[in-house]
């Protein structure tokens, strides 16, 4: 028992401080870091003027490419020094037929017959460019006119081998996870800067990055990718340097809904840990800047959720201690996920979605996974088809929901907390405290699986039982359902031993997205009594 409370003790500690570092003390240090180490170099002479490739991959892009071209065609750059290829990864709908009208006036479409994947296009048009500079671009993504002329100024410098500019994100959705993303990317913009300070930025930005030709790592096709951070991430580990340009302006909007951009998160933690071995050589301790910068604003940032769980589990187990810092962290922690679990605030909702997306994109990128194909979410900016993409969406939601028995990439992790009492059985006599709590992967809305986790104080002897769980909501009734619980695991403590229980309850639906749960049912510890519990809480579906 000592030894696993001094473990448990160390795990926490580490856990806490590399989440701390990560969301606060990188970011406040930066500017700091930037300004001792920051790189010097000449000024730009303004009159650097390469030929450069404007590289566009779209799919079903028909409501705003358009726009697009037209954006496009008001750039301030040499005309004769300007390619612009866009590709058509196979749409269906009027995409192709909309840059064709372009073709006169230099627009060259290069199109899929069938949709492959954006990587597999962007692959396909590198092949095709001829400029010296590729500047890669989303479709929904529009420049302010000097943008090419400020994003390619910094490759005057031999060394130079990317360019990023500034991205912003307007949310007109009025989803709790739009104005999160667009208030973190406020954040991520002014830590790119820093970074660009230094010359090594970690990753681009897919809607507005530059590199030289010749450094172009051809994608990965065979399962999902983060294309700009792949790229980037190539021309620093080939040797050159990475930069940020602020006054190379583009704007973009967030996407529709909550759950879109959920899954966009999703795919983007997929796609990140598909490929983090090739990403380690980063940490090159001969390179310690770079190295820095990528495990503080990458690698800690991708693993928050699993530090996260270490946190919790740990926390639970130094309960045993009675300490007050460990029962006040753990009560802090607590309320910190109801809070954003019930989203009081915005900001900590947004935190705890990308942290659970992330967690269940690393869990998918153990899957078998198909290359190529398109997941587009809907956008505030989307001018045409608003009722087809409605439509598509909610086919798409009605086919999930019939998925039964069978894990998919889709599910959403859900959490519940409850509290209550257990008393001895058959002859209840006096409460005893308990408070517990799952992580659900809904199999589909009707059967849940997952893990538990409780604090239970009976007769002043403390457990912690760890339980894998089954969760089963009866489909009676719309917003009231019956539900049946059966855990089995073991409990932790001053007399650890297997526990199991089984209950019945109900769930009474509290909007899309929350219930109210009530729970009854019985108690076996192994080596102690026999108990009936009875339990109030939440269920989130996150």
């Amino acid at each position: 028992m000592t030894s696993l409370l001094f473990y448990s003790e160390i795990v926490f500690w580490i856990s806490l401080c590399l989440i701390i570092h990560c969301y606060l003390v990188f970011p406040i240090t930066l500017p700091f870091v930037s300004e001792f180490f920051k790189r010097k170099h000449k000024s730009f002479s303004g009159k650097f003027q390469p030929k450069v490739s404007i590289l566009i991959s779209a799919f079903n892009e028909e409501g705003i490419i358009e726009k697009k071209i037209q954006n496009l065609l008001e750039l301030d750059y040499p005309k004769e020094k300007l390619e612009i290829l866009i590709g058509d990864d196979g749409s269906i709908d009027r995409t192709a037929e909309i840059i064709l009208k372009y073709k006169e006036q230099g627009i060259r479409l290069i199109q899929a017959e069938k949709n492959a994947g954006k990587a597999a296009m962007l692959n396909r048009l590198q092949k095709e460019a001829q400029g010296e500079i590729l500047l890669f671009c989303d479709a929904n993504t529009l420049f302010f006119p000097n943008v090419v002329r400020k994003i390619v100024a910094p490759f005057e410098d031999p060394k130079v081998g990317c360019s990023c500019g500034h991205l912003i994100l307007s949310d007109y959705s009025g989803s709790i996870l739009g104005q999160g993303e667009s208030s973190y990317w406020d954040l991520e913009s002014e830590i790119k800067r820093f970074e660009g300070v230094l010359d090594r930025l970690i990753g681009g930005n897919g809607a507005l990055y530059a590199i030289r030709n010749e450094l172009y790592t051809p994608l990965p096709t065979n399962k999902s990718v983060m294309d700009d951070f792949f790229i980037t991430v190539k021309v620093l580990q080939k040797g050159f340097f990475s930069t940020f340009v602020s006054t190379a302006i583009g704007t973009e909007q967030t996407s529709k809904e909550s759950i879109g951009e959920f899954r966009r998160k999703v795919r983007i933690g997929r796609a990140n840990f598909n490929f983090l071995l090739s990403y380690l050589p980063l940490l090159n301790p001969f390179r310690p800047l770079l190295a820095y910068l990528f495990f503080s604003h990458k690698l800690l940032r991708w693993f928050t959720p699993h530090l996260g769980i270490f946190l919790i589990l740990s926390n639970l187990v130094l309960i045993l201690t009675k300490k007050p810092i460990y029962i006040g962290s753990f009560v802090f922690f607590t309320l910190l996920i109801l809070i954003g679990a019930l989203r009081l605030i915005p900001s900590a909702f947004y935190f705890l979605s990308m942290n659970t997306a992330i967690l269940k994109g690393f869990f998918l990128s153990f899957l078998r996974e198909k290359g190529g194909g398109w997941q587009r979410e809907a956008r505030t900016d989307d001018q045409a088809n608003t009722v087809s993409i409605k439509g598509i969406s909610f086919l798409i939601c009605f086919i999930l929901s019939l998925s039964v028995a069978v894990p998919n990439a889709n599910a959403l992790l859900t959490m519940d907390l409850s509290v209550g009492a257990l008393t001895t059985a058959p002859k209840p006599d006096r409460a005893n405290i308990s408070l517990g709590g799952h992580l659900w992967l809904p199999i589909d809305q009707m059967i849940f699986i997952g893990a538990g986790g409780y604090y239970q104080e009976i007769d002043k002897t403390i457990f912690i039982p760890v339980t894998g769980s089954v969760w089963i909501r009866l489909p009676i009734g719309k917003q009231v359902l019956p539900l049946i619980i059966a855990d089995y695991g073991y409990a932790v403590g001053s007399d650890h031993q297997f526990v199991w229980s089984a209950g019945l309850g109900i769930d009474i639906k509290n909007g899309d997205y929350s219930s109210l749960i009530l729970m009854a049912g019985y108690q076996k510890l192994k080596k102690k009594d026999d108990y009936f519990y009875i339990r109030a809480g939440f269920l989130i579906e996150i």
